[in-house]
């Protein structure tokens, strides 16, 4: 067996909605009553083979409409966890985006407790969790979602994530947000630079002052920006 597949392994950005193992999305789908173009869990590969950003946030979206009930999520956690595992990383830093849910009726407190009891069931595996505050939904769905989750830090959640539409909700939105949430003793992290230039990163440094940014990519064409 090749060695990357065997050694140990750490994985510090992941999005569990967006990890889901093929044959348990599709178990999702046939419970919500299949898809006439998804036959088959191969028939998944097919479809995540993305175009371009906005292929992506589109295909999300298309994912998510089979997750609808709070077992869902136990289910999912519990199978990323596994494939994890079998992947032999020992140590997970893992988003989950409870906001995507709040138009089915769920609350984001009850997500949390389903998504513990499911990375809990899988042992050999230490997974933290990350609940990224989704930018589309705006600054006061944020600040609301962070003081639902304030409460809930016992269930492994150690910082905020700011994922979304980069280009279309700037990191200066969110500031209150991301000192409020120091200020609880979140760690912080922002998407940035993942589908907008450097100067995207720039301001999300600026304005937010994260402990970490995700992707950045883009920081790579300001000489000046990677010098700070």
């Amino acid at each position: 067996m090749e060695f990357y597949k065997i050694m140990p392994k750490i994985e510090l950005h992941l999005h569990m909605e967006g990890a889901i193992p093929y044959g348990a999305l599709f178990q999702l789908i046939q419970k919500y009553g299949g898809n006439e173009e998804i036959k088959s869990p191969e028939n998944l590969e097919h479809r995540f083979i993305f175009k371009n950003f906005a292929h992506f946030i589109e295909q999300w979206v298309w994912k998510n409409q089979f997750i609808r009930e709070y077992e869902d999520f136990r289910f999912i956690a519990e199978n990323v966890a596994k494939d994890l595992k079998r992947q032999n990383v020992k140590y997970a830093e893992m988003f989950i985006s409870p906001s995507d849910f709040k138009k089915c009726g769920l609350y984001c407190q009850k997500i949390i407790e389903e998504v513990y009891k499911g990375i809990s069931a899988v042992s050999g595996i230490d997974i933290s969790l990350i609940i990224d505050l989704v930018r589309d939904f705006g600054a006061d769905n944020a600040l609301k979602t962070l003081n639902e989750i304030n409460e809930m830090k016992k269930f492994g959640i150690i910082g905020i994530g700011l994922g979304g539409s980069e280009h279309e909700y700037p990191p200066a939105l969110f500031s209150e947000v991301f000192e409020t949430a120091r200020n609880m003793g979140f760690k912080t992290t922002v998407h940035s630079g993942e589908a907008c230039g450097a100067e995207s990163v720039k301001k999300a440094v600026e304005f937010l002052k994260p402990d970490r940014i995700g992707h950045a990519v883009n920081a790579a064409y300001d000489n000046a920006l990677l010098k700070k």
